[in-house]
């Protein structure tokens, strides 16, 4: 079947085992960053179309509004089926770096109510939430935005993982949460409490990449209680004024595969200061200039 200009589709590589999602509709999303129309925002409460609002989450400025994506990455004809949702952050263009620790939160409670109705869905497989923020991270729009991601699919990115996850259990003999805990080390730590941890990542392929994990071992955000969702919110607020003072861009995102009950549920903050290059995009081996240690000390500092 030829593909139409509005059709996506999913191919693989037969030889490298890689796997590109064509979506040719999202040439025509808008891209107004910079905010150069003063007046022109389509995540306004007013320029949302009323059928194309999903849930509300919240109340006053900081409401949760969950819409469907007008430029979706894929449609269900091509054989891929799923859902994406955008969920705009509260009524103004208030930059995310602005945010306090309770509008972070109420929009963690949105990805954990989305999560509860996405997981009835029979025919998904993952789903992933995640924030761009700025120009280097894929933002397209000021107002703060986040997406989530639900398909009838798990990548095979993942699947290794969960193998190379289970071989390393195995012979480590201890779970994958207990040993990304261990690596929480005094000078990597940036954030803690008594229901989470963050630490600047030493294995990161990012420069500044953050994990940040609940210190009871949960399979994914559903299975968070209240408190340790409004602990997450402290720590994801933590790592914003060094993004703010640098201005980074950068993204957070966390998933869930539905069929791997041995995952543990963390967030991955990873800010966007190195770019990757021809080594990088063809190895794969990223080059990371900043060390965990000098990261977290970074971190630390721009709060004070």
């Amino acid at each position: 079947m030829k593909p139409t200009a509005k059709d996506s589709y999913i191919l693989q590589d037969e030889i490298t085992g890689d796997w590109a999602i064509v979506a040719p509709e999202r040439m025509h999303r808008p891209f107004d960053i910079e905010r150069k129309k003063k007046n022109n925002d389509p995540f306004a409460p007013t320029a949302i179309p009323k059928e194309s609002i999903i849930a509300k989450y919240g109340r006053g400025e900081n409401e949760m509004i969950v819409m469907r994506n007008a430029f979706p990455v894929f449609r269900r004809k091509r054989g891929v089926t799923g859902w994406q949702e955008i969920v705009v952050e509260g009524r103004k263009i208030i930059p995310f770096c602005n945010s306090t620790p309770a509008r972070i939160f109420n929009l963690l409670e949105a990805f954990n109510e989305r999560f509860k109705v996405l997981r009835q869905d029979s025919k998904i497989k993952y789903i992933q939430a995640f924030k761009n923020e700025g120009i280097l991270a894929g933002a397209s729009q000021p107002h703060p935005h986040s997406q989530i991601f639900a398909v009838s699919f798990v990548p095979d990115r993942l699947r290794d993982a969960a193998n190379r996850r289970r071989a390393a259990t195995k012979r480590l003999r201890m779970t994958s949460h207990r040993y990304s805990l261990g690596l929480a080390t005094k000078e990597r730590i940036v954030f803690s409490d008594k229901n989470v941890i963050a630490y600047a990542n030493p294995a990161a392929r990012f420069s500044y990449e953050v994990r940040i994990l609940t210190r009871r071992a949960v399979d994914n955000l559903t299975k968070t209680k209240p408190e340790e969702r409004r602990s997450l919110a402290s720590a994801v607020y933590a790592l914003l004024p060094l993004m703010k003072k640098r201005k980074m861009s950068y993204n957070f995102f966390f998933h869930d595969v539905l069929d791997e009950a041995d995952e543990h549920f963390e967030i991955r903050f990873t800010p966007r200061s190195n770019v990757w290059g021809g080594f990088e995009l063809d190895t794969g081996i990223s080059v990371n200039p900043v060390p965990a240690e000098f990261a977290a000390e970074e971190y630390k500092g721009s709060g004070k």
